[in-house]
C-alpha cells in the first residue's frame, strides 16, 4: 500500500478510535486523557495536551497531558487567554501550525527547547471549548498532521460540549444537594441554642431506639428544665432569659455532644439528652454530673432560693418493648418528681 494511503488509513482509524472514546465517557478529564494518550501512542508525539477554556476567569486550563518530555505544563496548568500560542488559539479560534518554534515570538518554551508546535481549537457552534496542543523539540515534527488534529477537534466538539453540560449539571446537583442538607440541618436545629430541635429529637430518639434493639444495647433519656424560669424572665427580662438558655445549651452540648449529637431543646426552657449505651445507673450518674455542673456555673438568679440558676432532671431507662412516647412520659414524670423534691434534683423512673 502506498505511503499516502497508509497514512490516510492510519488517520481514519485514529479518528474512529477517538470518536468511540468520545461517546463512551462523559466525564471530561478521563475522556480527554484517553484522547491525548491515543494521539501520543498512534503518532509517537513527544508531547500532546488538551486545555479547556474558562471564559469567566479569562484563562485556559490544562485538563489532560501525555508525553515523554519534561514540561512545566501539568493537569491544572493555567494561563490567561491570549497568552502564548495556546492562549492565542483559545482566544481567536485559529489553528497555529508552527514548523519552527525556536525563535517564534508567541511560543512559550515549556519543553526547554520547543522546536515545533501545533495548536487546534475545538469549536462548537462558534464557541471555542478547548485547544488540542502538540509540541516537539524537533523542527517540523507535525508536518502534514494539521488536518488530522482538526478532524479530531471536529469529532469531539459536540461531545465535549455535552461533557461540559454534564459536568455543570453535576455541579448544580451537588450544590442543590448541599443546599438541601444545609436547609434540612437548619430545619432540625434550634435557632436559639444551636442544639437539635424537637423535630430532630423525635427522629433521633426513634432511630436510636431501633438501633439499640438491634444491637441489644441499653438506652436512657434525660429531660431537664430550668428551675423558676418564669421568675427569671420576669426579673431579668426575656432577652436575658434567652441568653441563659444559650449558656445552658452550650454547657449541655459540651458535656454530652462528644463525637455525635445527643442534646436537644425539647421546648421552652426544657432540654433532652439521649444516652445510647447507658443503663439506669449510668443515666443517673450523667444526670447528676450535669446538675452539679450547672449549679457550679453559678449563673445569677435573684428569684431562686440559692440565688443561682439550677435545673431539675428526670431520667428513665428504655424498657424492653417500650415505645418512644412511653419512655418520654416516664422521664417527664421523673422530672416532675425532681420538682416536687424541692428542685435542683435528679430523679429516676426505671
Amino acid at each position: 500500500m502506498p505511503q499516502v494511503e497508509q497514512r490516510s488509513a492510519q488517520q481514519l482509524a485514529t479518528v474512529n478510535r477517538i470518536a468511540r472514546i468520545a461517546i463512551e465517557d462523559l466525564e471530561l478529564r478521563p475522556m480527554l486523557q484517553r484522547i491525548v494518550d491515543t494521539l501520543k501512542v498512534e503518532y509517537g508525539w513527544e508531547f500532546v495536551a488538551c486545555a479547556t477554556i474558562d471564559q469567566a476567569d479569562g484563562s485556559f486550563v490544562c485538563e489532560a497531558v501525555a508525553g515523554e518530555l519534561e514540561s512545566e505544563v501539568k493537569v491544572g496548568y493555567r494561563r490567561a487567554l491570549g497568552s502564548g500560542v495556546v492562549g492565542r488559539c483559545a482566544a481567536t479560534g485559529q489553528t497555529f501550525d508552527i514548523e519552527d518554534a525556536r525563535n517564534h515570538p508567541e511560543v512559550i518554551d515549556t519543553l526547554n527547547g520547543t522546536g515545533s508546535e501545533l495548536c487546534v481549537p475545538v469549536i462548537h457552534r462558534g464557541e471555542v471549548l478547548a485547544v488540542l496542543n502538540a509540541e516537539s523539540r524537533a523542527v517540523g515534527a507535525f508536518r502534514g498532521q494539521r488536518a488530522l488534529l482538526e478532524t479530531v477537534a471536529d469529532q469531539i466538539a459536540g461531545v465535549l460540549r455535552a461533557a461540559r453540560l454534564h459536568a455543570e449539571l453535576q455541579r448544580a446537583h451537588a450544590q442543590l444537594q448541599s443546599a438541601y442538607r444545609t436547609l434540612d440541618g437548619i430545619a432540625r436545629r434550634d435557632s436559639l441554642t444551636g442544639l437539635g430541635n424537637r423535630r430532630w429529637f423525635d427522629e433521633r430518639l426513634r432511630e436510636r431506639m431501633a438501633r439499640t434493639r438491634t444491637d441489644d444495647q441499653p438506652l436512657a433519656l434525660l429531660l431537664f428544665d430550668v428551675d423558676h424560669f418564669k421568675a427569671y424572665n420576669d426579673h431579668y427580662g426575656h432577652p436575658a432569659g434567652d441568653a441563659c438558655l444559650r449558656v445552658l445549651g452550650a454547657l449541655t452540648a459540651g458535656l454530652f455532644d462528644v463525637g455525635e449529637q445527643r442534646a436537644a431543646r425539647y421546648g421552652g426552657e426544657e432540654f433532652a439528652v439521649i444516652l445510647t449505651g447507658a443503663d439506669a445507673v449510668a443515666a443517673m450518674d450523667r444526670a447528676e454530673q450535669l446538675r452539679a455542673m450547672i449549679e457550679a456555673r453559678a449563673l445569677p438568679h435573684a428569684r431562686a432560693p440559692l440565688g443561682r440558676v439550677t435545673i431539675s432532671i428526670g431520667a428513665a431507662r428504655l424498657r424492653p418493648g417500650e415505645d418512644a412516647q412511653s419512655l418520654i412520659t416516664r422521664c417527664d414524670a421523673a422530672l416532675y418528681a425532681s420538682k416536687g423534691a424541692g428542685r435542683n434534683h435528679v430523679s429516676g423512673n426505671d
